[in-house]
């Protein structure tokens, strides 16, 4: 009796064919290439994904040096926290079998990863509306509200709304996701001066901002103004 010496192993190889993603719902398609790369035949081929879709498979057998490139392919379904990640990476393993002189089953297996890049568009849009007609006297108190909504495809945090003139309530938003307004967080208020009487009108703008990370994991800073006139009722 003479032993043969096998040297079993398997090689995948994952491609992403999306070139990037932009919308929840959007489908990542990948190829999977698997190759013999040992001295035995293999058997019982599979290939598996624990976040994406594999189809295809198993293959009886892959003799060696033999190279499969059409039988496995893998899909995965964009959500919203992938676009806030900024990227997506998943991990697919691909498995054979062979039996060893003994009779005994074997297994060799190997790994191999894609990331696919999302497209990014942070924005917030603030709407700042007067909720007081008009003013006549020093003291008189000039109210506002204030809206915000995400305009862009990530989710944004620690949203916050500034008015360098005028005193701001409420907040920070600790999060707003995509397409959200909300218009009862924060409020504003002003008291009215002389000079704003002398003026005959007040305006003053506000500034919303938001953040989001990107896909290297730096944080990036959105913001939007808008700004709202109130008349004076002058009496000379």
């Amino acid at each position: 009796t003479v032993p043969a010496v096998q040297t079993a192993a398997i090689q995948l190889v994952k491609d992403a064919t999306t070139t990037n993603y932009a919308a929840v719902g959007d489908i990542l398609t990948y190829s999977l290439t698997v190759t013999n790369t040992g001295n035995v035949t293999l058997t019982n081929v599979t290939v598996t994904d624990p976040s994406a879709t594999v189809v295809g498979g198993p293959l009886a057998s892959l003799a060696p040096g033999a190279t499969d490139s059409t039988t496995f392919t893998a899909t995965y379904t964009v959500t919203q926290s992938d676009l806030d990640a900024g990227l997506f990476v998943n991990t697919a393993t691909a498995t054979g079998t062979y039996t060893d002189g003994t009779g005994t089953p074997q297994t060799v297996s190997d790994d191999d990863d894609a990331t696919v890049p999302a497209v990014q568009t942070g924005s917030i849009s603030l709407a700042k509306d007067a909720t007081t007609a008009n003013y006549d006297a020093v003291g008189d108190i000039l109210t506002y509200t204030l809206t915000v909504t995400n305009t862009g495809n990530v989710t944004l945090t620690n949203v916050t709304v500034t008015d360098p003139s005028a005193t701001v309530v409420g907040g920070p938003l600790a999060s707003l996701a995509p397409g959200a307004t909300d218009s009862t967080t924060f409020t504003a208020s002003y008291t009215v001066t002389q000079s704003d009487l002398d003026a005959g009108i007040f305006t003053n703008m506000a500034t919303a901002t938001g953040t989001y990370t990107d896909g290297t994991g730096a944080p990036q800073t959105v913001s939007d103004d808008d700004d709202a006139t109130v008349p004076a009722v002058q009496t000379g």
